[in-house]
This record gives structure tokens, sequence and C-alpha cells, in this order.
């Protein structure tokens, strides 16, 4: 079920904390919990609330400064991950044919290699090698030791004031801004972060081959006791994809995104908007029946649908995900047949008219968009619905909000198209049920992609370094592969 954390839109009590709060009234009520993130209503999985407002800010401000956080969701993609890459990707017997977007190191040698006398050239450890990108920016301007992948400029401001405060000087913060890279291309890494230039796709695909997807998880992120207080660290050794991919919101109004190069994005206002993003993928298990993977993702930045994005990009969009390259209820045939059929009949309706079980008579059933929940309401419903409205005395908030909403009224039916017969009421109810139920099935109840687990490094009383981490359970999809 879908499920908004905050009062928005037109969820204006069926939020969780509205929720929360009307369970336990003494514990859960207004001004005694505090937002620490948020997820999308089409997302499920771990939301942390706290109890303190000061808990509240100080984990946030992990979150959203990326200092000592760490988030891990898992996603359930079309395709057997990542072979989207694998099919235009490096060929063994021809090492020159690579990926557009693979980041290849170029080994570089050191002097000074202890036993060998003076001035002897060595390959530079592993853990020396500098990652090509730092939260998708571009981090090899000086050692130029990463060839390959796509770079699009992008205006940074380095004013941290603009975060801190409203009231800094907009001039000073224009002249601070300078330009920077982001980065489009993958590479391979360890558990540890420590790169892996010779592993290939091969060796990522073929780690969780016979492997059970419980035992996966454990090597990808370790396991956490029922009591939290023992903690199984993770196999380093794990190979993950680090994949950097600029990302923009393209509409705010419908709150679309997209992801790539941009380089057809010639417009400097447009331009503006774009930010750089990295998101690293560690693959659980393949379901060839489905012919589905379950992944993991940990995104390093924080960019709106960044994994969403991500995933669609590298050629495996998250199944059910309609908005970005998925399929409404995927895998779900009579789903499919059930929303397709609901479609038509609220099309229908939308015009003012409707068939009747036999096909052959269409009736008036309602003025045009006065039920439809994806029209903008006209100036007319806005002024029957609310103009001359004010709250009265001893009038709750919920009874307002019932009298003047204009989606409240499209749902009740259509004013004056029944009498006020015992008959005509029942059909009333009746006609803004089904609408109800057409409206529920021809949208989405929430995409396959899960937030498993949130760890935060902070310090304790005594000044010792200390993790928190808090997981839940793998979704039900997540355990069928």
């Amino acid at each position: 079920m879908r499920l908004s954390q905050l009062l928005s839109g037109g969820y204006n009590f069926n939020s969780l904390l509205e929720i929360l709060a009307h369970w336990k009234p003494d514990s859960f009520g207004p001004g005694k919990l505090f937002t620490v993130h948020r997820l999308d209503r089409l997302t499920s999985g771990l939301v942390l609330i706290a109890k303190t407002s000061s808990l509240a800010r100080s984990l946030g401000k992990c979150i959203s400064e990326r200092d000592g956080c760490e988030k891990i969701y898992t996603a359930r993609v079309k395709g057997k991950f990542p072979l989207g890459l694998a099919q235009v990707s490096r060929i063994d017997s021809d090492p020159l044919h690579y990926h557009p977007w693979e980041f290849r190191y170029s080994v570089q040698n050191c002097e000074g290699d202890e036993g060998a006398g003076e001035g002897y050239p060595k390959k530079r450890p592993k853990r020396a090698i500098p990652p090509p990108c730092q939260y998708g920016e571009w981090n090899n301007f000086e050692s130029k030791s990463w060839k390959g992948g796509l770079l699009t400029s992008i205006m940074i401001n380095d004013c941290d004031q603009k975060k801190k405060c409203g009231n800094c000087d907009l001039s000073i913060i224009e002249s601070q801004k300078t330009q920077s890279y982001a980065a489009l291309g993958y590479w391979m890494a360890d558990g540890s972060g420590v790169i892996a230039p010779n592993a290939s796709l091969g060796d990522f695909i073929t780690q969780c081959d016979s492997v059970p997807v419980e035992e996966m998880l454990k090597r990808a992120i370790g396991t956490i006791s029922e009591t939290d207080e023992y903690f199984g660290a993770a196999d380093q050794s794990l190979l993950w994809l680090n994949f950097a991919c600029p990302c923009r919101i393209s509409s705010h109004k419908n709150g679309v995104c997209e992801a790539g190069d941009f380089a057809d994005l010639k417009d400097q206002n447009d331009r503006k908007g774009i930010k750089a993003a990295q998101t690293s993928f560690a693959l659980l298990s393949y379901d060839a029946l489905s012919d589905t993977s379950l992944v993991l993702a940990k995104p390093v930045t924080g960019r709106t649908h960044q994994i969403r994005l991500h995933l669609q990009k590298l050629g495996h969009p998250i199944a059910n995900d309609d908005c970005y390259g998925g399929e409404l209820w995927f895998g779900d045939e009579e789903g499919k047949r059930i929303c397709s059929e609901s479609r038509e009949w609220l099309n229908l309706l939308d015009r003012g008219i409707e068939t009747t079980s036999d096909g052959d008579v269409k009736v008036p059933a309602a003025l045009v968009n006065s039920t439809n929940a994806d029209t903008p309401a006209s100036d007319a419903e806005i002024y029957h619905a609310a103009a001359n409205r004010p709250r009265e005395d001893g009038e709750s908030i919920l009874d307002f909000i019932e009298k003047t909403c204009v989606w409240c009224a499209r749902c009740r039916g259509t004013d004056g198209f029944f009498d006020n017969s015992s008959e005509s009421k029942l059909k009333n109810e009746s006609a803004v049920f089904r609408r109800t139920l057409m409206e529920y099935l021809v949208r989405s109840q929430g995409i396959w992609l899960h937030a498993l687990q949130y760890s935060f490094k902070t310090h304790d009383e005594t000044g010792q370094d200390r993790t928190l981490r808090y997981r839940t359970q793998l979704p039900s999809w997540g355990k069928l592969l």
C-alpha cells in the first residue's frame, strides 16, 4: 500500500505520522515524533523517525551532508544484471573493444621498491588507486590514470552559507560558482572500495552463482543480531559495480527526472539543474523464469529518483516501475487485463458516458472531468467547492476539508444527477465505490524498490566511535528469487 510520510497533496490524514498519532496519541501525538528522512510513496522499506528534534537534526545532517551515513536498498530489475552493459563491453578476444562508459585504469609505476634498489619501478598498490569519481564528479585531473567514460560540464557552488542561512549575499554566491565535470561511467571495486582494475562483468555475475539470496545478503552487507548487539562483518572481497551518471529534474510540476550525459541539452537554464550522481550495485540473484535480477543499491549521492534512473540507464529498469522503463503489473497478466479494462472504463466515464453490462446502451454517468483525479481542477469547480465557504466555529478540520475539497466533491459524484431517493443514493455510492476501485487498479501500488538498511557513524558519550545500524527484512518479492 502506498503511504505518504507527511501531510501533502491528497494525503491529509492518511499519512504515516498522522496514523501513528491517531494510534497512540500519548506516545506519538503531535510534536512527539520527528522525521529523519523521507521515502518516495512508491518505495517500501525502512523509515527512521526520531523521538527528539535534536536526534532528528543530527541524523538528518548525516544523510544530507553525506557524513558517516550509508543507505542500502534492494531492487528487482528486468534482465540479468548487468548484461545490458556486457553486450557492448570489453571482449576478451579483442582487448581494445571497450564500452564507452567503462572506466579503465592505466597502471602507474612508482619508485623506491624496497629491496629492489633505489629508483626501481613498481606497480602502484591497489589500495593507492584513486577512484575515477567522487560523489559522481570527475576526480582524475592530475594523475590522468583513468581512461574511458564520458564527462558533462556542470556548475557547482562553493559557498557553504547557502545551505546554512537564507540571508547571504546572492552576488557573492554567484561569483563563487565554479565549473566541474559530472562523470558517466562504471568501474569495479570490492566491498571496502578498493579498486579491482582487472575484474570483469563476468566475474561480477558469477560470484552469486548457486548461492542462496540470504547468503549473498550476508556476504554483501553482513548480519545483525535480533538485539542489534552483534554485527557480522560483510565479505569485503565481494565485487560491486560503481556507476556514475548525472541526473536532473526535467519537470518539477510532474515530478519527472532523467539521467544521461545531456549533450543535447543546450539551454543554460536547463543545464543548471544537472547534478552529479553515483550509485554502487551488487547482484544477489537472478531468476530465469521471470528474467529478473535482485540487486543491492548503495546511493553515494541523494538525487531525486537516483536509483531508479541509474538502473534504467544501465538497461535494467525496476521491473514494475512504469515511470522509468518498467511495466505496471509486471509478470501479472490478469492484473494487466484488469488494469486495461479499468482504464477503458475510466476514459468513458471522463467523457460523460458509461456502457451498461450488456455493452449496448450508453447513459450519462457524470459531467466531464467531474470525477477524474488526473485532471486539474477547473475555476468553476474551485468556485463551487470552496467559494464563500469559510470554516465555521466548532467545525473540525476534517469536515472543512471534505466541504471545500474539489477531489472530495469529485469522489462523491455529480451534484444534481441523482435525486434524494434511497435508490439514487445507493446508486451514487455504488458508482463512487466503482470509481475508487478503478482508480486503484490503474495506478502503481508500489515499485520493487525497498529501503533495507541505514547505518550512521557517530560518537558515544565518551567520544568513542559508534556505528548505528537499522535494518528491515527483505520484501516478499525479494524472497521469491
